[in-house]
């Protein structure tokens, strides 16, 4: 599923991966964006015309940053009814307004309390926003009316997991390579070093291209090129690659125009496994992208945004099981359940600000977000600068360098 901000309506619109406009999740942010207005519920003991069973839907006034968690809730919602109903005759984006209401209990309540381990303040939005969506469209006759809720034990859960989201937000290299160790093939290896190598998010894998583009007046190298550069004799000495990220396959700016296209830099280990998956594991497809799906049926396709997802959680449940089994020196930290993808890209980004502090001579507690580490690292990571200072996002990364220190000695001291 594909989102994009519509200059003609001023909303942001979405659209199938045929590029065919979902009509009645576009109605209702057309809807959003002019009249700024959703419906609620109002409980009732009597009944009339105007109401749903025993319940009256009331218009209620939101704000333009609700109209904006509202639409990116709503996608997160399709993005994983897509994934949800593959192979599932029953269920599917295309009957998504007449799913049944556990459907969407279990998404709230499993997907995203116990799978995905979201806060509570973040759960709240995605409650609001998918009920703000489906009174919608029982208003207007689409449906019929759902109460979406949070089970009342998930509320609790919930909250412990805002207090798990301090967890800390560091890997060593050490444990990333036992991760990479314990990947059961090339692609989850490849996947999970982008991210702790190169620093991207799981949706930037998808923009590894193999031919050669053209972004305006400009030619850039895809995957192929750089494979070959490999070979050759000029470049034997060379460490890091250069590939321009475009940013239509980054995170979203608020206005849905996608994020900031940047460079990244491939180390020359990383390249090779990636030309090594290219050549005995890739599909033989004519696919542009480098990682594509695996198919039983021969219907191979470019992965998707959550893929590199999916495969960081089957690794981190093989790293932890054998965590367990104490089979890791007691002086390596630890791969928690609640760590996600993510934390491979702050961990790149932390191993940066420390690099880059070093080199410049720099006291870690005296960098300030004007010095050139925030700026290296924000431009690393693709984070808005205006280049005189950090934003907030970077400035995260002065909390982690501390544990990587402290990581670091203990494992030389263990080792």
């Amino acid at each position: 599923m594909h989102h994009f901000q519509s200059e003609q309506f001023k909303t942001m619109l979405f659209c199938d991966q045929r590029g065919v406009p979902l009509i009645m999740p576009n109605i209702f942010l057309l809807s959003l964006n002019n009249k700024r207005n959703v419906y609620k519920p109002k409980w009732l003991e009597t009944q009339d015309q105007r109401r749903l069973k025993n319940v009256e839907l009331i218009t209620e006034r939101i704000s333009p940053k609700t109209i904006t968690e509202c639409s990116y809730e709503l996608r997160k919602f399709l993005v994983w009814l897509t994934e949800f109903s593959d192979g599932k005759s029953h269920i599917s984006v295309v009957n998504h307004h007449n799913l049944p209401v556990q459907i969407l209990n279990f998404y709230i309540n499993q997907v995203l309390v116990l799978d995905r381990k979201i806060s509570e303040k973040m759960l709240d939005k995605a409650v609001n926003s998918l009920s703000h969506y489906y009174n919608y469209l029982a208003y207007h006759g689409f449906t019929s009316f759902k109460k979406i809720e949070i089970e009342n034990e998930n509320r609790g859960i919930a909250r412990e997991n805002t207090r798990k989201r301090n967890v800390v937000k560091y890997l060593s290299t050490r444990l990333r390579a036992e991760m990479y160790a314990n990947s059961h093939t090339l692609r989850e290896e490849c996947l999970l070093k982008a991210g702790g190598e190169c620093g991207l998010r799981t949706k930037e894998n998808m923009g590894f291209l193999l031919n050669d583009f053209k972004v305006g007046v400009t030619i850039y190298q895809g995957m192929v090129s750089l494979f070959e550069m490999l070979e050759q004799e000029k470049f034997k000495d060379k460490q890091d690659f250069k590939y321009w990220l475009q940013g239509k396959y980054s995170k979203g700016r608020r206005n849905g125009l996608g994020g900031k296209s940047r460079w990244i830099f491939i180390p020359r280990d990383v390249l090779e496994r990636f030309k090594l998956y290219f050549e005995i594991e890739r599909p033989d497809c004519d696919h542009n992208s480098l990682f594509v799906t695996t198919s039983a049926n021969g219907a191979f396709g470019p992965i998707r945004e959550y893929q590199a997802t999916r495969d960081f959680k089957a690794v981190k449940e093989r790293v932890i099981e054998k965590q367990r089994l104490g089979l890791f020196p007691s002086y390596m930290d630890r791969l928690e359940d609640e760590h996600t993808y993510h934390i491979l890209r702050h961990s790149f980004g932390t191993d940066k600000f420390h690099e880059v502090s070093e080199e410049n001579g720099l006291q870690i507690e005296n960098v300030t977000h004007m010095d050139k580490p925030y700026l290296v690292v924000a431009e690393l990571l693709g984070h808005e600068t205006d280049g005189l200072e950090a934003p907030q996002t970077t400035r995260k990364y002065i909390r982690s360098v501390q544990e990587k220190i402290r990581l670091d000695k203990n494992i030389m001291r263990g080792s």
